[in-house]
């Protein structure tokens, strides 16, 4: 997500990357760990999953209308469950670091370009795919979008392979199991419903570059997420969004758009570069849009597109 004057690309998830994650990770997570109640807080393999889970994380019932208005203006953790749209969930990091703590590794298995599909990889290869994009210490991204499901996978896989999870990891877990959203009772990690859907945002303050995560930056990235969300849990909408990828664009400019998004560290699948492609042309603000016209034989008119996505979308919803 590109803020007005500055040209950094904040919603991208190529431009966040925590280039200094493996040494410094325990600092990052310290302000979500501090709010979690002592007995949530991660412990040893040695002790028990029932210690780990015996106090209460405070989850706000909330319409998504209101949801804006009641965001923290401090480095908060908050946790939202959108009760006029079922399946919804919503985390308010602390602040972006803390973010990237618990989900850079999330985000490397499951959307990174370049990154493997078979494995969690380590902090060191999270620090060599920073190094590669030239980012900074911050988070892979300024949000995050996850069906349970896939945070699920994660933890499996994870298990499976015997690697241990970061301490942001085992906070982001020990919240997933308290707000009932995943569990192990099976002996293997599970979501309890393929209809929930995990959106994270930052707090506001200080990010890298000088930057600053203000209210309308954090705006702008729950807009975008909340954009997955409709592409995740509206049938007929994703419908419209792939036919239009498929039937009206050009190869032109899919190839186009699949180009400047794996320039930002997307992987450049189908799956991911469809749901990107309308979240950013129909729920990222203007100022903050990073997907640019461009001229030549693979050129492409952003407006153009936006507008014919639009059109589409409203015509197979009639």
């Amino acid at each position: 997500m590109k803020s007005a004057g500055a040209g950094h690309a904040w919603l991208t998830t190529g431009s966040l990357v925590l280039a200094r994650l493996a040494v410094v990770v325990g600092a990052l997570v310290a302000p979500v760990a501090a709010q979690v109640p002592q007995r949530l807080q991660p412990s040893p393999p040695s002790s028990s999953r029932q210690e780990v889970l015996a106090d209460d994380i405070d989850p706000r019932p909330i319409a998504l209308a209101q949801l804006e208005a009641s965001l923290p203006a401090g480095a908060s953790l908050r946790l939202y469950t959108i009760t006029d749209h079922p399946g919804l969930y919503v985390m308010h990091a602390p602040s972006l670091a803390a973010q990237g703590a618990m989900f850079s590794r999330v985000v490397a298995l499951l959307e990174r370009r370049d990154m493997p599909r078979d494995r969690v990889v380590t902090m060191a290869e999270i620090a060599a795919h920073a190094r590669r994009f030239g980012t900074d210490p911050a988070g892979l991204t300024a949000g995050n979008n996850f069906s349970t499901a896939q945070l699920a996978h994660f933890f499996e896989m994870a298990r499976q392979q015997h690697v241990v999870l970061t301490k942001g990891e085992h906070v982001l877990q020990v919240i997933l199991v308290r707000w009932g959203l995943i569990d192990e009772a099976s002996g293997a990690w599970k979501a309890l419903s393929a209809r929930d859907f995990l959106i994270t945002i930052p707090g506001l303050g200080p990010a890298p570059g000088g930057e600053t995560i203000d209210a309308p930056v954090r705006a702008a990235i729950l807009s975008h997420e909340l954009g997955h969300w409709q592409y995740f849990s509206d049938s007929a909408y994703a419908h419209a969004c792939r036919a239009f990828w498929w039937q009206q664009l050009s190869f032109e400019e899919r190839a186009e758009l699949t180009r400047q998004l794996a320039d930002m560290g997307y992987d450049p699948s189908d799956r991911i570069v469809i749901d990107e492609t309308q979240a950013y042309l129909l729920h990222t603000p203007a100022p903050y849009m990073p997907l640019a016209s461009t001229t030549g034989a693979y050129g492409i008119d952003v407006q153009g597109v936006r507008k014919r996505l639009e059109e589409r979308v409203a015509r197979d919803r009639r």
